[in-house]
This record gives structure tokens, sequence and C-alpha cells, in this order.
């Protein structure tokens, strides 16, 4: 008989993977409150911004985790739901399309982080050529935008994929010889069909298009902090600098968590790689991207880093060693009134 539900030698890594958001949860929790009590009262709009990222990253993490919660038995393009979609009798590839479209909201959030930061610097200084660059990025925001609208109705055409299901099964089983392509709910496609190629596409032009604010918006802010190094205090200066390295920072991560296992799974796909976990690996990674993301976020805050330099001290002088330096001195009411712009 097929088995068509998950494997027992992975059943204990999928429950972990199924129950990592109530893991998350405390992590995104510190990361609210850290936004909502210890976030400069200047930074209203950044802390908007935060917010909207952090719910989507809640979301995608939901939704990949429990929601969808695919087995991938590659190198078969295709999947099985394992979570709470299994139980509603709709088309197989819409969990797959919601979960694409969180990831692009995730995308679209991190671009708008850095739009912010550039827009706020640009509001410091006026000079006829910043404000050529405001419009230059704001032309191209627009056609991320664009782009993005496109690359979702893009995805819409996997929801035909279903419906060959009876032609494309016969074909992978003597392909490949993995009865689990037989199980009823298990959705297979074939990785040169025009709903494939034309979603890969897209995403790849999407990707480039919005990488390509990030780097600009990255690069001008920097560009234009230290042309304006004497107009602006060495405070604002440097806080500004540290806000956008750690911006910086938290775009690799997603970038890694994020393309990491899709780049993984369509190399497994076109090269014909084994992989025996099931895709368990790739798709925690992708799911707790947004929580990498807003470890950085966490520790590169400062009540964060006061807490962590209390502590240290602490436990240096239970142990019987002298504290470092004055910067390690921190009190509890410089804790309490400890605000960040990050």
């Amino acid at each position: 008989m097929t088995e068509c539900y998950i494997p027992k030698n992975l059943e204990i890594g999928f429950k972990i993977f199924q129950i990592s958001p109530f893991i998350a949860t405390p992590i995104y929790s510190i990361a609210i409150y850290l936004l909502i009590y210890h976030s400069s009262i200047h930074a209203k709009r950044i802390r908007i911004i935060y917010f909207r990222n952090l719910t989507l990253n809640v979301v995608c993490m939901v939704a990949i985790s429990i929601i969808l919660c695919p087995i991938f038995y590659l190198p078969m393009y295709g999947y099985q739901s394992n979570g709470l979609f299994r139980f509603v009798d709709w088309n197989l590839a819409l969990p797959a399309i919601f979960t694409v479209y969180c990831i692009l909201g995730v995308v679209i959030s991190v671009m708008d982080l850095f739009h912010y930061r550039l827009k706020a610097i640009l509001t410091m200084n006026t000079k006829p050529r910043n404000l050529k660059i405001k419009r230059f990025v704001q032309q191209l925001i627009y056609l991320a935008y664009t782009v993005l609208v496109f690359t979702a109705v893009s995805y819409l055409g996997l929801l035909k994929i279903q419906s060959s299901q009876d032609a494309i099964k016969p074909l992978v089983f003597e392909k490949y010889h993995m009865s689990e392509v037989w199980c009823p709910r298990f959705l297979v496609a074939d990785p040169t069909s025009w709903p494939i190629i034309l979603a890969i596409c897209t995403t790849i032009i999407f990707i480039i298009s919005v990488g390509s604010v990030v780097l600009l918006c990255g690069g001008f802010t920097f560009m234009i902090l230290i042309s304006s190094r004497n107009d602006l205090s060495s405070f604002t200066l440097r806080a500004q600098k540290k806000f956008t390295t750690v911006l910086i920072i938290q775009a690799i991560v997603h970038v890694v968590f994020i393309l990491g296992p899709i780049l993984g799974i369509v190399v497994s796909v076109y090269f014909e790689i084994s992989i025996k976990d099931g895709g368990l690996v790739y798709f925690f990674v992708e799911a707790q991207q947004g929580t990498a993301s807003t470890l950085v976020f966490i520790f590169a805050h400062s009540v964060t880093k006061k807490i962590l330099n209390y502590a240290t001290n602490y436990l240096r002088i239970l142990i019987g060693l002298q504290a470092s330096n004055s910067m390690w001195r921190v009190s509890i009411v410089e804790l309490r009134s400890s605000k960040s712009v990050v």
C-alpha cells in the first residue's frame, strides 16, 4: 500500500517543524516589546513598517509550518501538504501559492524599510542631487511594485496543474519509481511546463528589481550620510549608520534564508539530486527566515546590549573578577529609559 503520510523516520522532525511557530513566539514578543516601549518617538513611521514586516514574517511562518507543512520527494517536482490544508478539499496548489504570496510580502516589506530610511535621510539634506536620487528611487519602487503584481498573477497559473495529474503521474512514476506519486493529495508538476517556467521567470525578475532597489537605497543612504557628516551631530550620524547597517544585515539574512532553500530545491530537481529528508531542512529554513531576521533586530537593539552588558558584569563580579570598564555599568534606570532608533 502506498505510504501517503509522513514517513516514520521523519515524524519527530516534522512535529518539531509544525510547533516551531510556538517556539518562536517569545522572540517576536520581545521584538514587539522593544518596538513599542524602547524605540524613539520620532521613528513612528519606521515602527509601523517594522510591525508590518514582523506580521508578514509570522504569517509566512504559520503558512509554511502549520497550514502547508509540505513534504517533498526530490527530485520529483511536487509536494504533499501535511498541514491543516489536508483537511480542506481545495485546489492542491492553493496553499503553495498563498505561501509564495506571504514570502513576496516579506521581501516587499524589507524593500520598504530601506526606502523609508533613505527618504528619512533625504529630508535632512535637500540638495538638488538628493532630490534627483529621491525621484529615481521612487520610479524604481513603482517598477518593483508593478513586477510584484505580474509575479503574483503568474503564480495563479499553478492552479491548472491539478487538472493534469492523471496524465503526468504515470510519466513521473516511470522516471523515478517513487510510489508516493500515487497519493491522492500529492501534487506533481512538470518543471518544463509553462506555469512553472513563467512563475520562475517572473520571480527572478522580481528578485532582481527588489534587490536593485535595496542595494541602491543602502548605497545612497551611506553616501548621503558621509556627505552630510558636517551637517549632522556625531550622535545622529552614528545612530543612522548603525540603523542602516542593521537593515543591511537583516536583508542579507532574508536573502540567505529565502533564496537558499529555493535554489536547493531547483538544483535538486533539474540535476536530479535525491533528498531523503522530505525537504524538511529547506522548509524549516524558509519558515524561520523572519525569526532569524528578528533576532538580528533584537541583538542589535541598545536595550539588549545594555542588558547583556549588565548581566555579564554581574557574572564577572560573582566569580570574583573586576568589572571590565565603565561601559559595563548600566543601571536599572538607564535600562528603563533607554530608547533606540533601531
